[in-house]
């Protein structure tokens, strides 16, 4: 036969390919040409308003910390209720025996140590970072209850091992170098 070849219903492989990704580029061109005529681009800032709205707010009582509750480590006398008895055991105070701390803004910290009465100087640093200077030996001796004189001494070293403080839900808390707890005080009612 002569003349043009009869058109083929059978595409070939390179055939499909162009024909899809000429439609690919189609639609492609089509979108960006209806984002264009839309007037989707970015448009100009608008202007921020000169005069601020006045909103009223409900008056409301402000909260105010706890008067029972220490704020501070100073002025308030403070009752051991634990300690550490300087080998790692954490032993809560001889009963009938009552071991106290009152810090001072003189920097003096003064109590009772279960039998003596003490006095000592402390200092506090940057990060509630605590020295105490350990207090004198004891004057008295004290046979009742069982073990006071001990115990005193055990708190006494305790003092002396003193880095750091805090005061957490009311109680004074006073830990070692490693920061272990060394000392737990409640303040006294008053």
């Amino acid at each position: 036969m002569i003349g043009p070849e009869p058109i083929s219903h059978f595409l070939y492989p390179y055939d499909l390919f162009s024909l899809m990704l000429s439609r690919y580029f189609l639609g492609y061109t089509m979108l960006v040409l209806a984002v264009i005529s839309c007037g989707c681009m970015t448009q100009a800032p608008l202007p921020v308003p000169t005069v601020s709205p006045t909103i009223t707010l409900p008056e409301k009582p402000m909260a105010t910390a706890d008067p029972k509750i220490p704020q501070t480590i100073h002025n308030t006398t403070w009752k051991l209720g634990w300690y550490d008895d300087t080998n790692g055991i954490w032993s809560s105070v001889i009963s009938g025996s009552s071991i106290t701390a009152l810090f001072g803004i003189d920097e003096k910290v003064r109590g009772s140590g279960g039998c003596n009465e003490y006095s000592s100087e402390f200092h506090i640093g940057n990060d509630q970072m605590l020295w105490i200077r350990r207090p004198g030996n004891a004057t008295s001796q004290c046979s009742t209850p069982t073990g006071v004189m001990h115990q005193e001494s055990e708190y006494f070293t305790d003092l002396s091992r003193s880095q750091a403080y805090s005061i957490s839900q009311g109680q004074l808390l006073i830990f070692d170098r490693e920061g272990r707890k060394i000392l737990q005080f409640d303040p006294t009612p008053g």
